[in-house]
């Protein structure tokens, strides 16, 4: 191998190795994006936040962690507060952010009725404190709920643990609200989703990793062309 090769060879490993000690301090996350959108299509009187009205549309995401402990002792019913780690979106010409000045300021509700009144009932509650941006110091909530009735159970809920990953589609009830009320009361500006995903997120240790490669990856594909370069610009000798 030719000198510059070599000193390529060295700065790629020694790459390789700041990354190997940045993972070394990294601790491992695990962390599930939910985004979702849909349309304002009713208000409560009384409840209502002024600036979002019925037709506008909604965008948003949410991070939560699916490794926060249960604080429920019941084993069909998982109440896990705080787990909401990152919250924003978009209602109209509003703007919300997570509202971060109380905790905890969020909480996942799982209910997984395995059999009641011969129905089937799973339920997903994702409730979070928000605030405005032009009103920050103003705390308003905001809930998101996934719900199934029906005699045919869809197994997207396993006991009362909080799911890393779920089908919304799984759901046949995909809804949410905004409100000036604690969480719970299903009144203010009611939204209907029409499009969720649910998404878990690569923890730092394997975006890290990723980036170890990149620096092999450039090497080699250095190397091959140095490798080429010589057999197409040789000239023929004379027979």
């Amino acid at each position: 191998m030719k000198r510059g090769g070599l000193r390529a060879m060295q700065r790629a490993c020694a790459a390789v190795a700041t990354v190997a000690a940045m993972l070394a301090t990294v601790p491992a996350e695990a962390v599930t994006r939910l985004s979702f959108s849909g349309v304002v299509d009713s208000v409560s009187a009384g409840y209502a936040i002024p600036g979002i009205d019925v037709g506008d549309a909604i965008t948003g995401s949410l991070l939560y962690d699916p490794t926060v402990a249960d604080g429920q002792p019941l084993n069909w019913i998982g109440y896990y507060p705080g787990a909401i780690t990152g919250f924003s979106a978009t209602m109209g010409a509003l703007s919300f952010t997570q509202y971060t000045a109380q905790s905890p300021n969020s909480e996942i509700d799982v209910i997984n009725d395995d059999f009641v009144a011969g129905l089937y009932r799973d339920d997903l509650y994702f409730r979070v404190a928000v605030a405005e941006a032009a009103t920050p110091d103003v705390v308003r909530f905001l809930q998101l709920s996934f719900s199934v009735a029906g005699a045919t159970r869809p197994d997207v809920l396993v006991d009362d643990s909080l799911p890393a990953d779920f089908d919304p589609l799984a759901f046949s009830l995909r809804r949410g609200f905004i409100t000036v009320l604690p969480p719970g009361a299903s009144q203010g500006n009611n939204f209907v989703l029409n499009s969720v995903s649910v998404v878990p997120v690569p923890e730092p240790r394997m975006a890290l990793l990723m980036l170890a490669g990149l620096p092999l990856l450039w090497l080699g594909a250095r190397l091959h062309e140095r490798r080429r370069r010589p057999a197409a610009s040789s000239p023929t000798r004379p027979g």
